[in-house]
């Protein structure tokens, strides 16, 4: 069994969502840990390493793309199914009772992650997702907008079509493009001021 922390109580926390690429690991890179830090909002709403949270953070490695992709596939088969670890049903819970408003980026299978999660709780935070390339089977409950390149081939069949695409952008591209982030700094910003949190009058 994995020991939680518990996270402290934030009224707002933002963070990342995806399959790793390397086993065992949480560690976001620096392209992801660069997007979460760009967004709007306080740095103690920001969650610096993938879910599960409330782990101790590892060092990120990189690792080689055979092995990310089998990693990644493996993650989206276990995506699509109630997560079966009691651990990580509870740190999902722990996460959607620690706010009041939980923004969530989601990258390749994370929205499915996202989804099985929610099957298993009941909520307790307003929850809102940016959506990044996704490869999912249909996160139809979520509310979400998505988000897909122009160059971006990896999905799966029967996938609706994206709410935003955007030129020139393949799907190991959106963490680092700047464009994705402008894009996600509005989007963070019209969530926190529809919540409250930013003023209407406040530019960031």
């Amino acid at each position: 069994m994995k020991h939680l922390a518990p996270l402290p109580w934030t009224s707002v926390k933002i963070a990342w969502i995806s399959g790793v690429s390397r086993p065992g690991t949480r560690a976001l890179s620096p392209d992801q840990l660069g997007f979460i830090d760009s967004l709007p909002g306080d740095a103690r709403w920001k969650l610096r390493t993938n879910f599960p949270y409330g782990l101790a953070a590892e060092e990120f490695r990189r690792t080689t793309l055979p092995v990310a992709s089998v990693v990644n596939l493996t993650h989206f088969v276990l995506a699509s199914q109630p997560l079966r670890k009691p651990w990580r049903r509870r740190a999902w819970r722990d996460l959607r009772g620690s706010c009041e408003l939980l923004l969530l980026v989601t990258n390749s299978c994370g929205a499915q992650m996202v989804q099985a999660l929610e099957r298993e709780s009941e909520p307790k935070s307003r929850l809102s997702i940016l959506s990044l390339g996704s490869v999912d089977w249909g996160a139809s409950r979520l509310n979400r907008v998505t988000v897909r390149g122009s160059l971006d081939r990896v999905g799966v069949p029967g996938m609706r079509r994206a709410d935003i695409t955007i030129d020139g952008i393949g799907h190991m591209d959106y963490a680092r493009s700047e464009r994705v982030r402008a894009l996600a700094c509005d989007w963070a910003s019209g969530e926190l001021r529809r919540a409250g949190f930013i003023a209407a009058e406040d530019p960031s």
